[in-house]
């Protein structure tokens, strides 16, 4: 049986805090800016869209037998179309504020 020695299984403080600062450092950089964010939205969006198009596609040429697909296909791209509709919502809102606003 091997026995790891105490010394090498122990990291300095030193070490551990730039570990911490540089997982700070990487959350800050790491989040998302406004549009990328909206611009997910919309790509969820027009994907979704494309599903339900060629689903329906697909049902008047009879190729789909199962209507529990096409019908949560087209739940998501209503959810979707809804998230889009509130994102824009909440922007113009902000921007209306902000506009308001007296310097």
């Amino acid at each position: 049986m091997y026995i790891v020695p105490i010394s090498s299984a122990i990291t300095p403080l030193d070490i551990l805090s730039q570990n911490e600062t540089a997982a700070a450092d990487k959350s800050k950089t790491d989040s998302p800016s406004f549009a990328d964010v909206f611009r997910e939205v919309i790509t969820d969006v027009t994907e979704t869209q494309q599903v339900v198009n060629e689903d329906s596609a697909r049902l008047v040429m009879g190729e789909i037998d199962d209507l529990h697909t096409i019908y949560n296909n087209l739940t998501k791209a209503e959810i979707a179309v809804e998230t889009f509709v509130a994102v824009k919502d909440a922007c113009q809102q902000s921007y209306d504020q902000i506009m308001q606003m007296s310097m």
